[in-house]
């Protein structure tokens, strides 16, 4: 005899209690093994329970970290120190020689036991460092891949210059890309242009390498396959990325883990994603082989994340800075393409001006829409939508556009006759005032030429002929002169 669901509720409430309740708490339980609740990008970092395991990025800290010269030194000293006879044998070196021996004969689990123990047992002795590192490859050796991130990050963690870096990071590396299932870096001519005129509309196809990969879900448990974990895969292999590129930024695979995780966020459709790690690998790594992708594919993912006329525009400047910057540091590269990628920005720029024009005058603003005309037309002079503003402000006339700093309305055809303007008065000078104008001037003739008459000559008295000589004082008084 079956029990109905009227019988469950109401003839034996507390069990349909005892129910719910064991169904809350195995949710609770389920919840702090799922990754992608600790990871700090994702959707779901609000639902972290609190009594969950604690992210490897949540309290970075720089105490105890070398650099790349110290830990070799540190590491060549201590591998002299634990093979040479003069020094006394380091504690636990005999523990670990036996359990080495082991993980040699592939005895992996066997070797894995002993190793937890020494850990255990030399929590302050050097030879924890060694021991939590082998505990991690046992873990490894054996595929127990979610295992040995958990051991690879907490050696990471104690100790953040450990003499093991370089091992951990391509462990961690290998194991990103095996849960990735392989990817391949996308390229920067691979992409194809983003079509501004519809933002949104399509997504440009990503060529594909030809490998099958199988489709995964996140919250899908995962209760056969021991190599990988049983929550959310592929969020995990993007924390394992993340420590690599944070514990180890001047290693050989830190490049490498960003340009990975930045290609996984562009195929995933996460552009935002994509963009923050493209800007972190240019800014941090100028010298890395992948850095002319990173332009490249910078632009692309900018672009892609703009939504249209309607929202802000940054992204459009940003990528029309980004690709201008391209082509001087690459000059080898598509310059045509760029150069008709930087066109198409400038327009959809101009496209989103013109709508704020018409949303101003869809707010009966004439004046606001007169203002935006003018900064359409000084920074997109050649767009279709400069002359479509031009025709604008000629409509609106003299009393929506006298506010401008210049006006760049387009002349009428016929221009009617404009009255003369008033002149200022200024007494005293002809043409000024209410005075009638002057009229035009004319050329005057010039005057006929007229026959001088010859000086008169001066005459002395008595005498017809003129004077040709100054008397002397001593000479006596000359005689009168008439004219």
């Amino acid at each position: 005899m079956t029990m109905s669901t009227y019988d469950l509720q109401n003839k034996y409430p507390s069990v349909a209690r005892s129910i719910c309740l064991c169904l809350t708490l195995a949710l609770c339980g389920l919840l702090p093994g799922c990754a992608m609740f600790g990871e700090r990008t994702s959707n779901f970092a609000a639902l972290k329970p609190p009594w969950s395991k604690k992210s490897v990025t949540d309290d970075p800290s720089i105490e105890d970290v070398r650099g790349p010269m110290q830990r070799v030194m540190q590491t060549a000293l201590w591998n002299k120190k634990k093979d040479s006879t003069f020094f006394e044998p380091a504690v636990g070196a005999a523990e670990y020689k036996q359990a080495n021996e082991k993980f040699k004969a592939k005895e992996y689990k066997a070797a894995e036991k002993e190793f937890k123990a020494i850990v255990k047992k030399y929590k302050n002795d050097p030879i924890k460092e060694d021991a939590q590192f082998m505990v991690a490859e046992c873990q490894y050796e054996q595929k127990y891949y979610s295992w040995a991130q958990d051991s690879y990050d907490k050696l990471l963690i104690d100790f953040p210059s450990t003499r093991h870096l370089d091992q951990t990071t391509k462990r961690l590396f290998s194991i990103a890309r095996y849960w990735l299932q392989e990817p391949s870096i996308v390229k920067g001519n691979d992409i194809q242009q983003v079509n501004l005129e519809d933002p949104g509309s399509e997504t440009p196809e990503i060529p594909s390498d030809g490998k099958q990969r199988k489709s995964r879900w996140a919250l899908l448990p995962n209760f056969f396959d021991r190599s990988r974990p049983v929550f959310d895969t592929e969020n995990r292999a993007l924390e394992a990325l993340k420590s690599i590129w944070l514990h180890d930024p001047t290693g050989p695979l830190a490049d490498d883990s960003l340009m990975l995780t930045a290609s996984y966020y562009l195929k995933k459709g996460r552009y935002m994603d994509a963009d923050r790690t493209f800007s972190l690998l240019r800014e941090e790594y100028p010298k890395s082989p992948h850095l002319e992708d990173a332009f490249k594919l910078g632009t692309h993912v900018k672009l892609m994340s703009y939504q249209g006329p309607q929202y802000d525009a940054t992204v459009l400047t940003d990528a029309g800075d980004l690709k201008a910057t391209t082509m001087r540091l690459f000059p080898k590269a598509e310059q045509a393409r760029l150069k008709e990628e930087l066109k198409k920005i400038e327009h959809a720029k101009a496209k989103r001006d013109w709508e704020t024009v018409q949303y101003w005058m869809r707010r009966s603003k004439p004046k606001s829409a007169a203002i935006y005309c003018n900064l359409l037309i000084e920074n997109h002079p050649t767009s279709p939508f400069a002359n479509q503003a031009r025709e604008l402000l000629s409509e609106l006339g003299e009393e929506n556009t006298n506010h401008l700093w210049a006006n760049y309305a387009t002349p009428k055809k016929m221009v009617q006759q404009q009255p003369e303007p008033k002149r200022s008065f200024m007494p005293g000078l002809p043409g000024f005032g209410k005075a009638d104008p002057a009229p035009a001037k004319t050329r005057p003739t010039p005057p006929a030429k007229q026959e001088l008459e010859p000086p008169a000559r001066l005459k002395l008295d008595g005498f017809g002929d003129p004077i040709r000589k100054i008397p002397l004082e001593e000479e006596s008084e000359p005689a009168r002169i008439k004219l």
